[in-house]
């Protein structure tokens, strides 16, 4: 069951501002359109959090869900944008709010298992998640979150993808990875992680 939370005029300043700090690190209006929209989308209630249902629950008009959902996934599969550079400047928002209270004392590196049913999610197969406790079909992401005394954030994160994928140019071609990504072990991402945050 979903929980709804509605914002109050300072909390929607403060959203606005993070958006439109983020909309400056994208090329154009429609993409900064469509990430304020997909941002909105990923906060809502909705169990699914993928481009079509979050196009249903926010699109006003019914007649124009077909052109939100089109427009949401040509934002996040085509368009020309660097994710890096938006979680580069979404860690700088937050750790300047966390350090405004309290000094950095940490930075976590940790893995996390996502299960999956299929096969076609980019990096999914059989392998070894703590979140299971087991071997299990999954995605597995390694992340890096900055700490305080009494705040935590998750600041980068990202997918490892087995050697049954990175040696695969046809399977990673159809799940649209980057032609430059090659197989990397989970330490190796936790060092690329702590040298982009430096």
């Amino acid at each position: 069951m979903g929980m709804e939370y509605q914002l109050d005029s300072s909390g929607q300043r403060r959203l606005r501002r993070y958006l439109d700090r983020i909309g400056a690190v994208l090329n154009t209006l429609p993409q900064r359109r469509a990430f304020a929209t997909y941002a909105i989308g990923l906060m809502s209630d909705g169990e699914r959090k993928s481009a079509e249902p979050m196009a249903a629950r926010l699109c006003p008009d019914p007649t124009r869900v077909n052109a939100e959902h089109e427009r949401l996934t040509y934002f996040t599969r085509s368009a020309d944008w660097s994710d890096r550079d938006v979680r580069r400047e979404a860690a700088r928002y937050a750790v300047s709010a966390m350090t405004a209270r309290q000094p950095m004392s940490a930075w976590i590196i940790d893995d996390t298992g996502f299960i999956k049913q299929g096969t076609h999610s980019v990096g999914v197969q059989r392998q070894y998640t703590g979140s299971a406790g087991k071997i299990v079909n999954c995605q597995v992401g390694v992340s890096l979150t900055l700490v305080t005394s009494s705040t935590h954030m998750p600041v980068d994160s990202a997918l490892y993808l087995p050697e049954s994928w990175t040696s695969n140019p046809e399977r990673l071609a159809e799940a649209h990875v980057p032609k430059d990504v090659t197989f990397k072990t989970k330490p190796e991402l936790a060092l690329d992680l702590i040298e982009r945050r430096r």
